[in-house]
This record gives structure tokens, sequence and C-alpha cells, in this order.
């Protein structure tokens, strides 16, 4: 709302467009300012103008950063922006490789008090890391609850404006109820990759961040077992060429089930979560401005960026399923229908 009061402040003729809705030729232009305010007048709609089926069992009112209204100058900056600023955190933080990162969704979230969608009940992601970042702070309420499955304890995590939350994707959370205003984040579901699984690149993950670690592990086998539970469908009916192949028998499939659930066991037993903030918000701007220096003699030494290098995948590899040892098996039916938004440019 800001950005717009102010565009509307620098082009007051923009104004009169608004309220009478009437001049198609102008409104349909093609001046970059005109085209900015109308996206910021689609993002600023109430609830409809928000997609609310791209997650079936939890769905959340939101925008995809790749086939909703986002311009490929918005996912240049923030691909620079993750790339150069949550990407080493993750390294850090989880001990694996940037180059291994691959969001399988980024999207904006509103949660509304009075109207549409103000919580999100209990639930796990689909990824192997979750992220969000605190777009606005005009709200009351809001929040992220975590929940410890063995002792049944929970810990609220509020963060500041800009501030990202990171966490392992399959720790039990929910999203608190915004009680006044409208509260918006930013969401990314991080898949952790050995090799990309549209270009086949190697992404250098060590052995320890993946089969030698229970969490990657864990997520790795419940790919498996949504994978082979699919395709035990289609073998049934017989559809589909994945008859024979071993994955898919109703041995392992079942196996990929036990392994997951006993990981997760293992895994909350043995490794309980806890809450730490990495950057004090007093060394926001020495961080950002250190990281951000590091980000531009970064890209101006390497030619072509890759994941073998170090940069994570961010948009291109959105919205795939993979089989248990990470090979492409699927899209959403959401990509589907915008495949050519993916391949239209270089993401």
């Amino acid at each position: 709302q800001r950005e717009k009061d102010l565009l509307l402040s620098e082009h007051p003729g923009f104004m009169d467009l608004e309220l009478a809705e009437k001049d198609n030729d102008a409104t349909t232009g093609t001046d970059p300012h005109l085209l900015q305010l109308k996206k910021l007048d689609s993002m600023l709609k109430e609830p409809s103008g928000w997609k609310k089926d791209r997650h079936d069992s939890y769905p959340t009112t939101d925008l995809n950063l790749v086939t909703d209204s986002f311009t490929p100058e918005d996912r240049a900056w923030l691909a620079n922006k993750l790339n150069g600023r949550l990407a080493p955190l993750v390294e850090r933080s989880f001990g694996i490789f940037r180059g291994s990162i691959r969001a399988n969704d980024i999207f904006v979230v509103r949660y509304d008090a009075t109207k549409g969608q103000p919580n999100l009940r209990k639930h796990t992601d689909s990824s192997h890391l979750s992220f969000n970042v605190l777009l606005n702070d005009e709200f009351e309420g809001g929040g992220t609850r975590f929940h410890s499955r063995p002792d049944k304890t929970y810990v609220d995590i509020k963060p500041d404006v800009g501030e990202a939350l990171i966490s392992h994707a399959q720790m039990l959370h929910e999203g608190l109820a915004t009680t006044k205003g409208t509260r918006y984040i930013l969401v990314g579901f991080d898949s952790i990759d050995e090799k990309d699984p549209l270009t086949g690149e190697t992404t250098n993950l060590s052995i320890f961040s993946s089969w030698l670690n229970f969490s990657w592990m864990q997520i790795r086998f419940k790919e498996g077992f949504q994978d082979g539970r699919k395709s035990r469908s289609r073998i049934i009916n017989n559809v589909g060429d994945d008859k024979g192949e071993w994955k898919y028998s109703r041995y392992a499939v079942s196996l990929f089930r036990d392994l997951d659930s006993v990981m997760t066991c293992l895994i909350d037993q043995f490794a309980p979560f806890r809450s730490l903030k990495v950057v004090g918000t007093k060394d926001f701007d020495k961080y950002f401005e250190v990281m951000d220096k590091a980000t531009e003699q970064r890209s101006q030494a390497d030619a072509k960026p890759s994941r073998g290098a170090g940069y994570a995948s961010w948009f291109k590899g959105q919205q795939i399923d993979l089989d248990v040892f990470g090979n492409f098996k699927s899209i959403w039916s959401s990509r589907k229908d915008e495949e050519d938004k993916f391949r239209g440019e270089d993401l």
C-alpha cells in the first residue's frame, strides 16, 4: 500500500484512471509505472483475487512467484537477495551446500483477521526446509507455533518485519490466527537435491548431508512412499509405464512408508528442536552490507552461475515431484497449466 501511495503521489494522473476506470486504452497501455500500479492493485485486492486451491491438504490464500502477477524483475531481485542473504545462512546453520537448494514453491501468503483465512492448522510442509519472511506489521496476532510431538510442548516464534524464519519442514507447526488487520509473509518450501532433477547437473551435496543424514533420508523416503502410492494406483488401473519397477512394488512402497515413520520417531526423540536467532536485530545493517558486497563480487566473478558452483535454484525447478532417488517424476497440476511461464525466461 505504501508503494502504491508513493506511485500515485509521483503520478497523480493515475488517480483519475483509478476513479473512472473507463479509458481502456490507457489502463491497458505499456507505461511501466501504470503496469506497476495495476500489479499493485491486483496484489491489494481482497482475498477474491488470491489463489486458495494450490495446496490440497493445507490450502493457503496465496500468490506464487512464477505463475501469478510477479515480473521477471521481481524474481531476479528476489533471487539475488535469497542467494546473497538466505542461502549462506542455510549453508552455515544446517551444513548444506547452498547449490543443493531448490525451491519447490515460493509464494506470498495473506492471513486476514475478518475476511478470508486468519490462520493455518497444524501441519508439516512438503520439503526438506521451509522459510518465511514477514512482509508487513499492520496487524495483530499471527506468528508460527512449533509443536514437539514427544512431550506436547510448543514454542511461538514472531519475527519482525524483514526477518526470515528457517526450519526443518517436517517439524509440526501452525500459523497462529491474525486477530486484527492483514498479515503478509513470503514462504518458501526448499528441497535439498543431490542433482538437479531437470538437468541432471550435480549440486555437490555431501553424502554426510544426504544419505548419512537422518533428516534428509526421512524426507526422501517420504517422497518415495508418496510417489510409490501414486504409481501403485496407476499400475492397478493399467495407466502409465511404472509396472515392473521394484521401487513401485507393494513391498517397496510399504518399506518406504515404514522407514519414514521410524526415522520421524528417531528424529523427534534424539534431535529435539530449539530456536536460535542467528543475526541479532542490531547487526542487520552490517550483516546485509557484508553479504550484499560478497554477492556482488561473486556475481562479477562467475560468468555462468550454476548449482555446482553454489547457486540455488529458486524458480525454474518449482512444483515438481521426485522419486525416492531424486529423479524427476511429475509436475503439479498448477505448473502443468502454466508451463510456458517456467520456460519463457531464464529463472
